[in-house]
């Protein structure tokens, strides 16, 4: 299936939330929850410097079976594209981020190892570390999902997680970068 095929011109679609009981010690409770949603999102690329969009579908997915299907569709347009994960307190992901970003995109041939490859890499990181943590998050807990995607000329950076200072009050953020190779 080729990316056209995913984000040509289907039209969006949105399933409704299924409710579901929950159940405490064998007896059926009124109480529902959300279980969740499914959203379909048409989206167009038509320019080759549109790669922060893709990466942050990557990152976006939640799910090994959608990550490996937006990756394939990405290869078979002849972008390149690698997702993983990072986590840990605020201060000490600069750290941690570069490494897992460098191995991944190494490991998976979506950059080579020549210095204007892995400038773009870092500056496009940079970008994406820092629309993701702000200074005032130094020690939050984060977790995050890190996509980077490429094509003959660009190179986009997406970090998508979750921050808190406390479990009870974590919420999502993100951050993208983009770099002409």
């Amino acid at each position: 299936m080729k990316l056209k095929e995913i984000f040509g011109s289907r039209e969006e679609s949105l399933r409704e939330p299924q409710a579901v009981r929950a159940v405490n010690e064998g007896e059926k409770s009124t109480e529902t929850h959300n279980a969740g949603f499914e959203l379909q999102v048409t989206l167009r690329f038509t320019e080759e410097s549109q790669v922060g969009r893709a990466a942050l579908l990557l990152s976006c997915t939640t799910d090994k079976q959608s990550e490996e299907k937006l990756k394939t569709c990405l290869n078979a347009e002849g972008w390149k594209a690698v997702a993983t994960e990072v986590g840990g307190i605020a201060s000490d992901l600069p750290q941690k981020i570069t490494r897992a970003l460098v191995g991944a995109a190494l490991n998976a041939g979506v950059v080579d190892k020549k210095p204007r490859e892995m400038h773009a890499l870092m500056h496009a990181a940079l970008e994406a570390i820092n629309g993701f943590i702000s200074l005032g998050t130094l020690e939050a807990s984060i977790g995050a999902k890190l996509a980077i995607v490429r094509n003959s000329g660009w190179i986009a950076v997406s970090m998508v997680g979750d921050t808190a200072y406390h479990a009870v009050a974590h919420h999502e953020r993100c951050g993208l970068g983009v770099m002409h190779i």
